[in-house]
């Protein structure tokens, strides 16, 4: 079980065994290291990542369930401290 909600996806790429990165190649047609790499697509390698670490939690996810999540980025975060009034 993990601390953080299920629409929050953490990955550590230097957790991956060598079989999830030679999965991630198979699905994606692209070496894991392409995803820093500006001129290659993203879209597939996310719903890639998305799936291992999902089925680490649940063996039955789906290649397909993970392309169903969404992305959402936090361009700021506020501060707890800060009083709004």
């Amino acid at each position: 079980m993990t601390d953080t909600p299920d629409d929050v996806l953490n990955i550590d790429v230097s957790d991956l065994t060598i079989a999830e990165v030679v999965l991630i190649e198979d699905l994606t047609g692209m070496p894991l290291d392409a995803m820093g790499q500006s001129d290659k697509p993203k879209g597939r390698m996310l719903q890639a990542l998305a799936f291992i670490t999902k089925r680490r939690e649940d063996p039955t996810y789906t290649f397909e369930q993970a392309g169903e999540l969404k992305v959402t980025t936090e361009t700021s975060k506020t501060d707890p401290i800060e009083d709004d009034g």
